[in-house]
């Protein structure tokens, strides 16, 4: 544990400072360590880093994606470290793989019920809000259910506007309020 220094317990470490701040509020990295403690992992500042990236990224990283983005804080963190603590944040339920068949597979700590829209040029994944999940059919009361995954396919404005050979689009001004 690090004392800061008005000698009060510091739960994040200050290397991984900004990692944390810039995404994730103490209260997620928390309950991160409680649920990792609890399936018997270490909680490490490592592991919890990798939870803060893709707690507070949208775009659905890949593993290689993940170490780029906490690699400013942890230069010596290797890539091996990356899929360990990944394994073990989807092994405890905080994160999702979405796997693209041939492609790298994503992750996403977005656990609440969602679709994806997958752009078939570019491979850009959004999350697309879904209402209710449909019950699954009569021919399935023998099995057990563990999870479901709805996954919509096309193109992306971008990637469509490109092959209809439109300018791109104009960026759109952000609303503030």
């Amino acid at each position: 544990m690090i004392i800061d220094k008005q000698t009060r317990p510091c739960i994040i470490p200050p290397l991984s400072r900004r990692i944390f701040l810039k995404h994730t509020t103490d209260q997620t990295i928390h309950t991160a360590s409680q649920r990792l403690r609890r399936a018997g992992y270490r909680v490490t500042q490592q592991r919890l880093a990798v939870y803060a990236f893709l707690d507070g990224n949208r775009s659905h990283p890949t593993v290689e994606d993940i170490h780029a983005g906490v690699k400013e804080d942890f230069p010596r963190m290797s890539i091996a470290t990356v899929y360990k603590s990944v394994e073990s944040l989807v092994d405890v339920g905080l994160v999702k793989p979405i796997h693209l068949g041939h492609a790298a597979t994503r992750f996403d700590a977005t656990t609440e019920d969602h679709a994806h829209f997958r752009c078939i040029t570019c491979n850009e994944i959004t999350d697309v809000p879904m209402g209710e999940v449909p019950a699954p059919g009569n021919g399935l009361d023998r099995h057990e259910i563990i999870g479901s995954s709805v996954e919509f396919y096309g193109f992306c404005t971008r990637c469509r506007r490109h092959k209809l050979g439109l300018a791109p689009e104009e960026p759109q001004a952000q609303k503030l309020g």
